[in-house]
């Protein structure tokens, strides 16, 4: 073998490198574990992410909801108000004859509460937020319920009962009828059950939209809150509503005239503080 093919073998076996165990053998199966570990965490996480996004749009799917549950029994109240806004004076009798028979089509609210959950500060206090309580909410529903049966009630009588009162007066309209002479000349049974469910409902109905409209002005700035809006803002938001400066939808939230219960005391059998006491809400002290 001459030289220069000697040079040539010794250069290549220069090349070659020593086995290397750490190298060759334990560094490849490290790099696969390590991988599959990243791999692991990195679907686990981009799953967490994934149900964040999906909670939180199922909070603003809920919030929004509820909030056209709660617009649209506002307008159920606004057009059955409509009926007799501006209409009405202090005597329960004239109160009683001012309001016609009103015809609506609501339809009862029957929603899950429990689905309000997050709603529930995790440090609940009796300082919290008012729309934070379920049972506030549960209770605006629940009275609102209730009183479209209340007005469905005073339809079915109220006809029956007017009619046999301009019976006694056939020569005038309800608009011109004395009070003080319904009183004298009506079905007594028949006056006090109209002149109770008539109060009822005028106290109930002002104190719901109130209610409604408090609702819808604050609930949705406490719901924002609770909800990350920002990895939704290719999603959606949560609605807001306004009155828009439209002053005769302003004016019909106003409550109505407070009735003088002393004219009927004694048709009543009831002092003048029964009598007010007998047609409160519940929503007198509320804030």
């Amino acid at each position: 073998m001459d030289y220069e093919t000697e040079q040539i073998i010794h250069a290549i076996q220069s090349l070659k490198q020593d086995s290397n165990f750490l190298k060759d053998y334990l560094f490849p199966i490290l790099s696969a574990f390590f991988a599959s570990i990243l791999g692991a965490a990195a679907a686990y996480f981009s799953l967490k992410y994934h149900q964040y996004v999906e909670t939180e749009k199922e909070k603003l799917n809920i919030t929004n909801k509820w909030l056209l549950l709660a617009e649209e029994a506002r307008s159920n109240l606004i057009a059955i108000k409509q009926n007799y806004h501006g209409t009405l004076n202090h005597h329960p009798i004239q109160r009683m004859l001012a309001i016609p028979t009103i015809l609506f089509i609501s339809v009862p609210i029957a929603e899950d509460y429990s689905r309000l959950s997050f709603l529930i500060p995790k440090a609940p206090s009796n300082t919290g937020p008012k729309w934070s309580q379920i049972s506030r909410i549960r209770a605006m529903i629940h009275n609102y319920n209730y009183l479209l049966k209340l007005w469905r009630k005073r339809n079915e009588i109220e006809q029956s009962i007017k009619i046999a009162i301009l019976d006694q007066f056939p020569a005038v309209t309800y608009d011109a009828l004395d009070p003080n002479q319904v009183m004298g000349y009506a079905d007594k049974s028949s006056l006090l059950l109209l002149i109770d469910l008539t109060e009822h409902v005028i106290r109930l109905t002002d104190d719901l939209l109130f209610e409604f409209n408090d609702f819808l002005s604050n609930f949705p700035d406490y719901a924002k809150t609770l909800i990350n809006l920002k990895q939704l803002e290719q999603y959606g938001s949560v609605l807001s509503y306004s009155h828009n400066g439209n002053k005769k939808l302003i004016a019909i939230h106003e409550k109505s005239p407070e009735a003088d219960y002393q004219p009927v005391t004694e048709l009543f059998g009831m002092t003048l503080e029964q009598l007010k006491q007998r047609h409160t809400t519940g929503y007198e002290n509320k804030g």
